[in-house]
């Protein structure tokens, strides 16, 4: 354990007037004066004055103020900036692995951390329908879209999170279009049971997350293009759908069970066209996660278990006349798992 001296005070700290190029400045004789204790078993100073200036730099007095805090230990839950990459990248370079993993301790034992409790259930059917005719227009976008069940959370503070998600009703989307003499077109029909997104860049998650859907899923898209520059269609059925993107050092553990049959139809009559690309993809289960910072902070924790009881169909038929560039994807898919580091 080491304890060094910090001063609280408006008069503690006198920076310069540009942001980029601020500097911090201890005054000789700091009163008052706050003893802080901090586990710095590696010898590491958190309260070094490279590092307060490596604060400044990286998010200016704003963020030297949330830092100051911290080492005090009455952050309030204001630290959502202090896991972003571009510090963890400053103290690393000062201090090494240590001082971050020193940093990153006192992050986690001083942060407010929110705990959200939610359960979802659907038994309903949905129905999303979408007609659209375009003509010399510059661009389309076009979505029919039945889910279930859907959550999404964008986490500024440490977050605790219980999600449980069961869907039992049926999805149908259908998509009609006819478009001549447009140069970008974006269409899609999506029908999922369950979807779930949590995002957070500068705060650890704990995740516990159950996906159960019951109900069939059907998307289904048409689709009449003449003298379209570029072009997108996508039938998309998903059973459960589960998207992360957190710091490492997060923790999160998820089961996904689906047992409703996805269907996903694209018909596509295509003529004197740019790019064209039609994707029909059926999905039971989906997960996909991102750990950011990995290469400093540590890769996140991921437990996941996923069941897929029922048949997935994905079908793409195209006519393509007088065109450049085309490219058609049908895909049917039990349980899908991405993870990227970064």
């Amino acid at each position: 354990m080491t304890k060094f001296y910090l001063m609280t005070t408006a008069g503690l700290l006198a920076m310069a007037a540009a942001p980029a190029t601020a500097q911090v400045s201890l005054p000789a004789e700091p009163d008052p004066l706050v003893a802080v204790d901090v586990d710095l078993s590696t010898g590491a100073l958190l309260g070094d004055q490279s590092v307060l200036d490596a604060v400044v730099e990286v998010g200016g007095g704003e963020l030297l103020d949330v830092y100051l805090g911290l080492l005090e230990g009455s952050t309030g839950g204001t630290n959502f900036q202090l896991l972003d990459g571009s510090i963890l990248t400053a103290l690393e370079t000062l201090g090494g692995p240590e001082l971050v993993s020193a940093f990153e301790s006192l992050v986690g034992t001083t942060a407010r951390t929110a705990d959200y409790v939610t359960d979802q259930s659907n038994s309903a059917t949905q129905d999303s329908i979408l007609s659209a005719t375009a003509n010399s227009v510059a661009s389309v976008n076009a979505t029919a879209a039945s889910i279930g069940n859907s959550y999404a959370l964008d986490a500024a503070a440490n977050v605790v999170a219980d999600l449980a998600q069961i869907n039992q009703g049926y999805g149908t989307s259908s998509v009609a279009t006819v478009y001549n003499a447009v140069s970008e077109v974006t269409e899609t029909a999506a029908s999922i049971g369950n979807t779930g997104s949590f995002n957070a860049d500068g705060a650890l998650l704990d995740l516990s997350i159950d996906q159960n859907n019951l109900g069939g899923q059907t998307s289904n898209l048409v689709t009449i293009q003449n003298m379209v520059a570029e072009a997108t269609s996508t039938a998309a059925s998903i059973g459960n759908s589960l998207a992360v993107e957190m710091p490492g050092g997060s923790k999160l553990t998820a089961a996904q069970s689906n047992s409703g049959t996805m269907i996903a139809d694209l018909t596509g009559m295509i003529a004197s066209t740019v790019d064209y690309t039609a994707t029909a993809a059926s999905i039971g289960n989906s997960y996909a996660l991102t750990s950011l910072d990995s290469g400093i902070a540590g890769n996140v924790s991921s437990s996941l278990n996923q069941w897929n009881g029922a048949g997935q169909i994905a079908k793409v038929t195209a006519n393509i006349a007088a065109s450049t560039n085309a490219a058609a994807t049908a895909a049917a898919i039990g349980n899908s798992v991405s993870i990227n580091v970064e």
